[in-house]
């Protein structure tokens, strides 16, 4: 898409698998392509998502096979049996079987590809939005009119690192390099990766072959599920029977959403892999300091213990979406209300973020930006078909809280 496309109806803020989704629901529907936009900082979409999976050496999905960006829910299915490839839907006991990485980004590039989803990429970063009538979207190559914005963003490179990590060389993050993560280690070094969800097992499972010994080391005795939240969660009903009955941004809704996810869990498959690798180690600590020394990096617990590493690794999460700076500016230009913690207040219909003064703004949000409004999968491939549900079919609204400040 050239500079002087510069007016819009949509305009998707984000290319990754949130943004991708809408874009391709939007283009389903009468939307023109001349009429609809996504704007991403690296110019292609699913980039981000590719990168972060290659770099922490994912090699499945948590999903099963009808969770993807295509318009069928058997699509990839039917993908996989067309191009010969049913092994790479992976069994998986209590679900359905779960796609390889392979299979599902060559899917997604199909789907991209297929409904010309890439020509609607303009290769920039999005700095602000202002505007009372038609949104004024600032970027860095130039300002864009829109009707609607949809803000498809995540936490973007803002990731959670301990105090201790300071500015070390074999101290990183893994996401701090885009490459896979035999390629961050040398033979025989002495591995440890600091968390406990499934980022932190998938990164020690893969380095295990090469590393002399790896530890993976949490704060929390490892928690296993097959799924982040109950799949209730999936359901429209019990969503807004467990949310919408809330003021919107309240407290209430916020610790409903804390205790329904199961945040920094590993699933059954991925803890047997972690059980039959023989030099990988689970310690259950908190690290309060690392040192750089001449044999490589000390590692001291909160118990008094010390311990020797060549390189450590974090996978110890992202800070929240709510407190992403772009959406803080956003939020303060445009007058937004936001609720506890910096909870977008939306529409629950539409997904709508409402101003302060109680009307519905032509900003619409998706993944955990909505979760207020969309439940536990908010941020999952299941949140954003369900964002874009309500983006493109509202339904009428009957929540007698929509109208209400947010409360305590």
């Amino acid at each position: 898409m050239s500079a002087r496309d510069s007016e819009v109806t949509w305009l998707i803020v984000g290319g990754g698998i949130h943004g991708t989704y809408i874009a391709r629901e939007l283009k389903e529907s009468d939307i023109t392509p001349d009429d609809l936009m996504v704007v991403d900082s690296k110019g292609e979409l699913l980039a981000s998502f590719r990168r972060k999976a290659r770099a922490c050496g994912m090699e499945t999905l948590r999903s099963n096979y009808v969770q993807h960006i295509g318009p069928s829910p058997f699509g990839l299915e039917r993908f996989a049996e067309a191009k010969v490839r049913d092994d790479e839907l992976i069994s998986t006991q209590n679900s359905q079987p779960r796609p390889t990485l392979d299979l599902f980004v060559e899917y997604a590039e199909q789907v991209i590809e297929r409904f010309d989803l890439q020509e609607l990429v303009r290769e920039a970063t999005v700095t602000g939005i202002s505007g009372d009538g038609p949104l004024i979207v600032e970027t860095t190559t130039g300002s864009i009119r829109a009707a609607n914005v949809v803000l498809a963003v995540g936490p973007n490179e803002r990731f959670n690192r301990p105090a201790w990590a300071g500015d070390m060389d074999r101290v990183s993050h893994v996401w701090d390099e885009p490459t896979a993560p035999p390629e961050r280690i040398e033979d025989g070094e002495r591995v440890w990766v600091i968390g406990g969800g499934t980022t932190a097992a998938q990164f020690a499972t893969s380095v295990a072959d090469q590393a002399a010994s790896v530890v993976l080391c949490s704060r929390s005795p490892l928690e296993i599920a097959l799924r982040e939240a109950d799949p209730r969660w999936l359901n429209w009903q019990y969503i807004t029977k467990q949310l919408h009955s809330l003021p919107p941004g309240s407290q209430a809704r916020y610790d409903r959403l804390r205790k329904a996810r199961k945040k920094g869990t590993i699933p059954p498959y991925l803890q047997r892999e972690l059980d039959k690798t023989d030099n990988l180690e689970h310690h259950h600590e908190e690290l309060t300091m690392v040192l750089e020394t001449r044999d490589g990096l000390r590692l001291t617990g909160e118990q008094g213990a010390v311990h020797q590493a060549d390189r450590v690794v974090l996978a110890t999460g992202f800070e929240s979406v709510y407190d992403q700076p772009l959406v803080e500016r956003i939020a303060s230009k445009l007058e937004l209300e936001r609720g506890h913690r910096g909870m977008p207040v939306l529409e629950d219909s539409t997904l709508a973020w409402r101003t302060r003064d109680g009307e519905c703004s032509r900003i619409f949000v998706t993944g955990r930006l909505a979760e207020g409004s969309l439940g536990a999968f908010a941020g999952n491939i299941p949140g954003a078909r369900r964002a874009a549900e309500r983006i493109l079919n509202p339904q009428p609204q009957r929540n007698p809280h929509q109208a209400a400040s947010p409360s305590p």
